[in-house]
């Protein structure tokens, strides 16, 4: 995670409007379902459009990952109206998300992540039904982890070729931009959240599904 979050912090990307991003290089990124290449930033208004619409959806099934693991978890910890309020939240994002929508999940994974936080600190008893489920939430979020560090890369190229872009372009351009600008902190945040599940199933023994051994690494 030092390693990739100093990346993140020496390779400074302007966006528009003011904002900014920072992404690691991160070659020969691991291909995931959901995350389609991208093309590269030629700058030409097809190319970045596409570019936007291919980050979106890599976004929006990092975070219907995230969303769904937190259900899961707030399931397995006796919280059914956090685990309610995520899965409604992930089913409702779509692959042509807004700007406003992407924000939206954005706080219902942060407040999902704090009450499942909150609820582990209390370090509940869990029977063997729930330890099962908490196990399957762990699953989940290391895959919306790998989902988000395998972003890195194409959100890089994306607000490259927003330096070539059209200003016309640029409002329809919002959701990428806004992907970029949040992905360093989010990644930041799911490390976090990924070393708490981790160490809360350790101390409950919850076995650490593969994917989020595998998040971990990827950290």
């Amino acid at each position: 995670m030092k390693k990739l979050l100093a990346a993140l912090a020496t390779a400074l990307l302007v966006l528009p409007f003011g904002a900014s991003a920072q992404f690691p290089s991160i070659k020969n990124m691991p291909s995931l379902p959901g995350i389609p290449g991208l093309p590269g930033g030629s700058g030409g208004g097809d190319a970045v459009g596409g570019q936007n619409d291919a980050l979106v959806r890599g976004y929006v099934a990092a975070n219907k990952d995230v969303l769904l693991a937190n259900a899961q978890m707030a399931d397995a910890l006796g919280l059914k109206d956090a685990a309610a309020t995520a899965r409604a939240t992930a089913d409702a994002l779509t692959d042509g998300a807004t700007k406003g929508n992407l924000e939206d999940s954005n706080k219902a994974v942060s407040a999902s992540t704090d009450a499942v936080s909150a609820e582990m600190a209390k370090s509940p008893k869990l029977d063997a039904a729930a330890k099962q489920t908490y196990s399957k939430g762990m699953a989940q979020l290391g895959q919306g982890v790998l989902r988000y560090v395998a972003l890195a890369g194409p959100a890089q190229s994306f607000s490259s070729s927003l330096k070539n872009a059209s200003p016309t372009m640029l409002p329809k351009l919002q959701a990428g931009i806004y992907v970029a600008s949040q992905l360093p902190s989010g990644l930041s945040n799911l490390a976090t959240s990924m070393k708490s599940a981790s160490a809360f199933a350790k101390s409950n023994d919850i076995p650490v599904p593969p994917d989020a051994t595998k998040a971990m690494a990827a950290l």
